[in-house]
């Protein structure tokens, strides 16, 4: 008997043990990356008035993508809130702000939703700005394109990407594509502050324009064509 009871203790500790592993050890954090524009020559435009960097701030409860463009003359912003599945946009161009504000499982604004992708697990893995990261194939159906991604299980979130193209892969992404307009975007994670603590949520201004999502794309292309 006393065999027994020893013998499932120990079992329920390894599974325990097992189970707190996968959980990630970072719980809140910034990351910081940096954003290549891969299309520049096929597409004819310039990139070096284009944003450089994108932050993302996290915690357990949501996180906060932001990019500065053109000098400081537009931000955007989108607010995950993890609970909620929902998604906020904040555009500031200058002095005017616009908002745009999601439905549960909608797609943050304002990036390519990159329908059909497939993705394809790897037992390769890297180090990408001091996180262990493992390596997706991501293709298209109808198409022979096809690039890697990494993402990282070293951070612990749910769902971290309910709201991007990639809301299947489970774990936190460090180098991965999107396209918004007319540029094809490379993220790469360069810098993580798991000491950092997000204390407050996005706020978006009480004045700032209220817009569908069509209509926010179309102001965020605009003055990304404007400013090629």
């Amino acid at each position: 008997m006393i065999r027994a009871f020893l013998l499932f203790s120990m079992i329920i500790l390894l599974v325990s043990c097992g189970e707190k592993g996968n959980q990630g050890i970072y719980d809140q954090g910034r990351l910081e990356y940096k954003i290549k524009y891969l299309n520049a020559e096929e597409a004819n435009y310039d990139p070096s008035f284009l944003p450089k960097k994108m932050v993302l701030d996290f915690n357990q409860e949501f996180s906060i993508n932001n990019i500065d463009g053109f000098m400081g003359f537009f931000k955007l912003g989108n607010m995950t809130s993890f609970k909620n599945h929902k998604v906020n946009t904040h555009l500031k161009v200058l002095d005017k702000n616009y908002a745009f504000f999601g439905g549960r499982n909608d797609m943050m604004c304002c990036f390519d939703c990159m329908d059909g992708m497939k993705l394809e697990e790897d037992t390769a893995t890297v180090i990408i700005a001091g996180l262990k990261s493992k390596k997706v194939t991501v293709s298209f159906k109808d198409s022979d394109e096809s690039f890697d991604i990494y993402y990282t299980n070293d951070i612990n979130l749910n769902k971290p990407n309910i709201t991007n193209p990639y809301h299947s892969i489970d774990g936190v992404l460090t180098q991965f594509r999107l396209v918004m307009g007319p540029y094809l975007m490379l993220f790469t994670a360069t810098k993580f502050d798991p000491k950092y603590l997000p204390k407050e949520k996005m706020k978006i201004p009480e004045q700032a324009t209220i817009v569908n999502r069509p209509e926010m794309v179309a102001i965020l292309n605009r003055l990304m064509i404007q400013n090629q």
